[in-house]
């Protein structure tokens, strides 16, 4: 399934139905994982916009703009002495209430921007910047190092650990351009071997997908369970439309942050599969600005 407009409506859809379903089983609610990625998506689609337009904008700071937009949504102020963007329609649609990392937070509320030589959240462990990380990976037509140099400049914006959204991004990439799960995973390897501190994250996925990995809470558990949950799912002898559930399941019952590992599972299984291979998310609060980024997305980059 080669069909790009399919795989980027199954990677929001899946990602949105999936940490739904592990909010609760029959859930229509979508929490800060799929908050974040439709932000970062929406600041990538103004960054275009402006291209299209014949101006230059500078990415990084687009998208950190975008995260504020998100902020204001999310707590109803933007931080005090920030700047204030315009609003976009994305921000027409109020965002519902769930876990934020004290990192995120933070990060957002700094008065300077993080950059990579002088990073936010140094310490943080958590997710939400691994969650977000999708759209980096989802632009066609760029080159792998464009999606490494962006996903670092934007994981940053919040968290320290730059390397382990970064290689959720890459992996992305490679499955958009029709690399399998497995071929995906040996480019982020190799990736990763190319890095004197890539070491420890490139045994964690080789651990879960090897089954290994329990109760994920970090950034780098919570990556290596969900490949995991995917690759047990393909390797099951079941029906091609159960495959999507039978992930998400997995990512699920491995425990730990249920939610992100769900959420990335379920993206990365809906871009596998094209959306007829995830659940319908009519059901979901989010899914009109899900179809009206869908539609906006394949719009400015096909």
């Amino acid at each position: 399934m080669d069909n790009f407009s399919a795989r980027i409506a199954g990677l929001l859809s899946g990602g949105a139905a999936a940490e739904a379903a592990a909010i609760a089983p029959q859930g229509t609610a979508t929490s800060t994982g799929t908050q974040l990625t439709l932000y970062v998506a929406d600041g990538l689609l103004e960054v275009l916009e402006w291209a299209t337009d014949g101006q230059a904008a500078d990415p990084p700071a687009a998208l950190w703009l975008a995260l504020l937009r998100w902020y204001n949504n999310r707590y109803g102020a933007y931080p005090e002495g920030l700047p204030v963007p315009p609003e976009r329609w994305i921000d027409q649609h109020p965002v519902s209430p769930g876990h934020v990392e004290e990192a995120t937070t933070a990060g957002l509320e700094h008065p300077d921007m993080g950059l990579p030589r002088k990073p936010h959240g140094q310490d943080a462990t958590g997710t939400d910047a691994l969650v977000r990380a999708a759209p980096l990976g989802m632009l066609p037509q760029v080159e792998a190092d464009w999606v490494v140099n962006m996903s670092r400049q934007v994981a940053v914006l919040t968290h320290g650990d730059w390397r382990t959204p970064t290689a959720y991004s890459l992996l992305i990439h490679h499955v958009l351009s029709g690399a399998t799960l497995f071929q995906a995973v040996t480019h982020v390897l190799d990736w990763l071997a190319e890095d004197d501190d890539g070491a420890a994250l490139a045994g964690q996925l080789r651990t879960g997908l090897g089954g290994g990995v329990d109760t994920p809470t970090t950034a780098q558990t919570v990556l290596a369970a969900a490949l995991g949950s995917v690759a047990d799912a393909l390797a099951q002898p079941v029906a091609p439309e159960q495959l999507y559930a039978s992930a998400v399941t997995r990512a699920v019952n491995c425990g730990g942050h249920t939610q992100a590992t769900a959420l990335v599972a379920g993206q990365v299984m809906g871009a596998l599969l094209g959306d007829t291979g995830t659940n319908a998310v009519r059901h979901l609060d989010a899914a009109p600005v899900l179809q009206e980024l869908v539609e906006r997305w394949v719009k400015l980059t096909t």
